[in-house]
């Protein structure tokens, strides 16, 4: 086990799992902008390329816990290296799909490769890093969660417009070869030697639980719905999710420990915060099929305009740290949060009489509150979780996060689907944004019952 203050360096290996997490993000985040062309090349609805994000998203869920056991019995530096490895050749193999099924195929192996790059990477800077410095490391581990939005439409819409959408993929190969030649030099060698088995009732339960809801929920945003399918696949997905729990619970070794959830401030961090990230995933999702479905815009000039909501995500960033000294975190998530929905009503509105620079505006708004929000998050998450328990807690967080994003994209297909079948093709993306503005609201609920000294910890000692 690794313990705090291990002698290394915590900044160039935190920027490294900085980089790889850029990696990982800028697959799902370039994949939207491209939605519509990929749709195009398969003959296919844009809304349908979804399934790609979700499977990509759920192969991760899945393998979490089996990488932190990987871990645990091998090491760090096998597991970490493979992993890069496998999600560089997985990405080529994206790119040269010529199905939608070849795709999704990929993607899942993609998933498996991200599965242990970034969480490995970031237990090893949670575990060496003291509590009032977690603000901190947050600063190196947050960021590609906010760059790579910013890259990924502008980088999308170029590829698209100047090569073609299989260079989203491709463009991983370049990044992935530094990563490995940096991390060769840097990762410090932490051993394994766990004994104990991996649990594989709770990997069972829990994936086919997963996969009940993730295609029960894609065959719903389908052209031509089987809903005798859909009803079955969701069923699945509650009569394995409940004896999941029970088994986790229960079970000493578990696949997933669920200790961290017994903390008021981790607890509150993943159950408010669900609600909250899957809108940060769902309306990258959703704005680059308004912009070219509905508005008609080029793929390009949809990025162009995106651009302006990711900036928002990173010029904001430089404010997390000073507003988190001088306001508790309590207030500061209940009040960007109210701001963060009264941008996305206001975005709908604009959408509707199409006014470019009042839009440009809001998305610059909106994206400031999403880099703002995802920090605060992130903050409370690991405000009181002690040293025994980061590992289990990291490994938890990141199961909630990509659910999230599995939840959050699968929300979105159900609700352009409503939208297109019971309103119009036209409104089925104001349809969708209202979906994003409800779930932000939600997510205050839990908020208020936060006790006002919440996080006090992240701050230094006088």
């Amino acid at each position: 086990m690794l313990r705090r203050r291990e002698k290394f360096e915590i900044g160039p290996v935190a920027l490294l799992v900085a980089a790889l997490s850029f990696m990982e993000n800028l697959d799902g985040a370039i994949l939207p902008t491209a939605a519509p062309t990929i749709a195009r090349s398969f003959h296919i609805l844009s809304s349908q390329i979804g399934i790609c994000v979700t499977s990509y998203v759920l192969s991760i869920v899945c393998l979490i816990p089996i990488a932190s056991w990987l871990v645990e019995k091998f090491g760090v530096r096998p597991i970490l290296f493979g992993s890069v490895v496998l999600f560089i050749f997985a990405s080529l193999a994206c790119g040269a799909s010529q199905s939608l099924s070849e795709l999704i195929i990929a993607r899942i192996l993609q998933g498996a490769g991200a599965a242990s790059m970034v969480p490995v990477g970031r237990r090893i800077v949670l575990v060496a890093t003291k509590q009032h410095e977690i603000p901190r490391a947050i600063a190196y581990l947050v960021w590609p969660s906010l760059a790579a939005p910013v890259i990924a439409p502008v980088l999308g819409g170029f590829l698209i417009a100047h090569a073609s959408w299989s260079w989203i993929f491709y463009v991983n190969f370049p990044i992935g070869v530094i990563c490995l030649a940096i991390g060769y030099k840097i990762i410090p060698r932490i051993p394994g030697g766990s004994l104990h088995k991996l649990d594989l009732s709770g990997l069972f339960l829990m994936t086919t639980s997963l996969i009940g809801f993730v295609f029960g929920a894609a065959q719903l945003g389908n052209a031509h719905v089987d809903v005798y399918l859909a009803i079955a696949l969701l069923a699945i997905g509650v009569a394995f999710g409940v004896p999941t729990i029970r088994h986790f619970l229960t079970t000493p070794k578990p696949l997933v420990d669920l200790s961290p959830m017994k903390i008021h401030t981790f607890r509150v961090a993943n159950d408010s915060g669900s609600f909250y990230r899957m809108t940060a995933v769902s309306l990258p999702f959703v704005l680059p099929l308004l912009f070219q479905d509905k508005l008609g815009w080029s793929a390009e000039k949809s990025g162009k305009v995106l651009l302006s909501y990711m900036a928002g995500n990173l010029i904001f960033k430089s404010l997390t740290n000073p507003l988190m000294k001088r306001f508790r975190l309590k207030p500061l998530l209940i009040y960007v949060t109210i701001i963060s929905t009264i941008s996305i009503a206001l975005v709908i509105w604009i959408a509707g009489n199409n006014l470019l620079p009042a839009m440009i505006i809001l998305l610059f708004i909106a994206g400031g509150a999403r880099s703002l929000l995802l920090t605060f998050y992130y903050a409370l998450t690991f405000a009181d979780i002690d040293t025994d328990m980061v590992a289990y807690a990291n490994n938890l967080n990141l199961i909630f996060i990509k659910g999230n994003d599995i939840v959050g994209v699968s929300a979105m297909v159900i609700a352009l689907k409503f939208g297109r079948d019971f309103i119009s093709s036209a409104d089925q993306y104001t349809c969708a944004l209202w979906v994003i503005a409800t779930l932000m609201l939600i997510s205050i609920y839990q908020l208020v019952k936060l006790p006002y000294e919440a996080g006090k910890s992240l701050r230094p000692t006088p």
